[in-house]
């Protein structure tokens, strides 16, 4: 690649990806702060990216630097054989497909303009490319006006493909879920963006809470999406009835995310803050005080610092972090049901998990979580440092943090 073709790639670059992508980036970081809209979403800055590609492209004759303007170019000579042999490999496929249909004049008339299109490619005559497309696109028309499909047709198929792909993906593979409370924190802020493998369990009917196939079982520590489970779904009567929750039901069937501390058959209980699983507590060292922004209820758009006391729990394979209030929570010993699972938020003062509603079914579960792909900072902005994060991976600590950890680690 000579530099002339280089420098003519990188304006391309410039023009349809970097350019359009800024603007995009701007304009809803603009329309976020002015509260258009509800906050920084992907999916509004790839719909502005997209539109402004379309536009730009339409204007594409009259952008400075963008394309090569000599047609004798190296770069313009090899993008007229790359034409001329993507047209060979389609007219042979129009042939064969349709060589019931072609009468003996059709197929001599096809056949001699792809001997000299294959001809000019094998001899590098570019300049002679464009004159053999024309006369075989007559050819077509004239001879297979059947295998012309209409501009919307061909569209309808790429998009169709496109949306069977992610779907299937979406169903069986990963999905995106996005974090919309604290009851996660500091694992997961609001405004956190992830995947969840839904494979890692196995494999489940969709739009039905069945696994079909199972690979891994839940294990202590896992993050997990699940439905939260109606009472109907625990195996209780309708008159059952938690403490401190005003309904049991409510958002029964919704996406919930939490950690999970106690498996089939467990008996897990809470004194004084210490969780414990089959009457051995799980591990836990102080790690000083955390800072994280917090909504705050009474104003709804406003958010506020909260500091509190930061732990870092050792449970089953998994280390993590969560953060409480200054005061000691107690439940009462129970025994996990068969088939259902313990789960809690590690922000354990502010959280809706089985203290209140209880266990969740294994069948409930829709998969683990895996990475953060993108996280909005609040009030506004973009938070890179959280782009990328492994949310089953270590826990992250400030240099101060993790000094007081290792201190907890190895006592004197």
């Amino acid at each position: 690649m000579n530099i002339r073709s280089l420098v003519h790639k990188i304006w391309y670059f410039l023009w349809f990806g970097v350019l359009p992508l800024l603007l995009a980036w701007f304009t809803v970081d603009v329309l976020d702060r002015m509260r258009v809209v509800d906050e920084f979403e992907p999916w509004y800055v790839l719909l502005l990216f997209a539109l402004l590609v379309i536009l730009i492209y339409s204007a594409r004759d009259h952008l400075p630097f963008w394309q090569d303007r000599d047609e004798n170019s190296p770069a313009n000579r090899s993008r007229r054989l790359r034409t001329g042999k993507s047209l060979a490999r389609r007219l042979k496929k129009l042939i064969k497909k349709y060589q019931k249909r072609l009468s003996a004049t059709a197929r001599k008339d096809l056949d001699a303009a792809l001997n000299d299109l294959e001809a000019a490619i094998e001899d590098k005559k570019d300049g002679e490319i464009n004159a053999i497309a024309n006369r075989i696109e007559k050819h077509i028309e004239k001879h297979m006006p059947f295998s012309k499909r209409s501009l919307f047709w061909e569209y309808f198929e790429s998009i169709g493909a496109a949306v069977l792909i992610a779907l299937l993906l979406r169903l069986f593979a990963m999905e995106a879920f996005k974090i919309p409370s604290e009851s996660m924190v500091p694992t997961l802020m609001v405004g956190d963006h992830i995947f969840v493998n839904k494979y890692h369990y196995g494999l489940s009917i969709p739009f039905q809470n069945k696994r079909i196939i199972r690979f891994y079982e839940p294990a202590y520590g896992d993050v997990i999406v699940f439905a939260k489970p109606s009472l109907a779904e625990q195996g209780l009567p309708l008159t059952a009835y938690y403490a401190d929750a005003i309904d049991p039901n409510d958002m029964a069937g919704e996406d919930f995310i939490k950690r999970i501390i106690a498996l089939p058959g467990d008996k897990v209980e809470i004194r004084e803050s210490v969780v414990y699983v089959n009457d051995r507590p799980i591990p836990r060292c102080p790690a000083g005080r955390a800072l994280f922004k917090s909504r705050d209820y009474l104003t709804a758009d406003t958010w506020m610092d909260e500091e509190l006391d930061l732990w870092i729990e050792r449970h089953g394979a998994h280390t993590y972090t969560v953060v409480e209030e200054p005061f000691l929570d107690n439940y009462p010993a129970e025994v996990v049901p068969e088939g259902h699972v313990f789960v809690l938020g590690d922000n354990r003062d502010h959280s809706s998990d089985s203290r209140y509603w209880g266990t969740v079914p294994i069948d409930n579960i829709k998969g683990r979580a895996s990475v953060i792909w993108w996280s909005n900072k609040r009030p506004h902005g973009f938070a890179w440092d959280r782009v990328g994060m492994r949310i089953m991976g270590s826990p992250h600590l400030t240099p101060a943090q993790q000094r007081i950890f290792d201190a907890c680690q190895s006592p004197p």
